[in-house]
């Protein structure tokens, strides 16, 4: 992290991140702990497996934030991790007034049911169905992509 020597030239994403708190602490470097519901239905038995697992995630600065691998946030991707992931408060950043859902995605012609959405870097799909959800090849059906796609790649199982 670079140090400004001169008052008043603090990069731009830490006057951002200063902003946000409205208790006046500094949430860099700071862990934020969030949820995300894994729960699933298996296809074929209507069997409803409850599972919400807690994550962290640490407040760092855009230009070290891996954004989409997880573990880090930043300004840049904020909002993209509460799509799926409900983040307890304090919370530096601007909420997400409306999470998306897989539902919303057909509802608005963006997706079709049957349609194959592929997993990024693998060759794992999963196919969109009328209720709604992501099943995988082994008949779970997810609500949201952040718990199918740890689920195709068998994360912390």
């Amino acid at each position: 992290m670079s140090t400004c020597s001169q008052a008043g030239s603090v990069p731009a994403w830490e006057q951002a991140i200063f902003a946000m708190d409205d208790k006046g602490k500094d949430f860099m470097y700071e862990t934020l702990t969030a949820r995300l519901d894994e729960s699933y239905t298996m296809l074929g038995t209507a069997q409803r497996v409850t599972r919400i697992r807690e994550h962290l995630f640490t407040v760092v600065p855009h230009t070290e934030c891996a954004h989409v691998a997880g573990g880090t946030i930043c300004t840049e991707c904020a909002e993209s991790w509460q799509v799926d992931y409900e983040f307890d408060d304090p919370f530096p950043f601007a909420r997400t007034p409306h999470r998306w859902t897989v539902r919303d995605l057909i509802d608005g012609g963006q997706l079709h049911v049957a349609d194959a959405l592929t997993l990024a870097g693998t060759d794992i799909a999963a196919v969109v169905t009328a209720t709604g959800g992501l099943m995988l090849p082994d008949g779970r059906v997810f609500d949201t992509p952040s718990a199918a796609a740890i689920a195709a790649q068998d994360r912390d199982r």
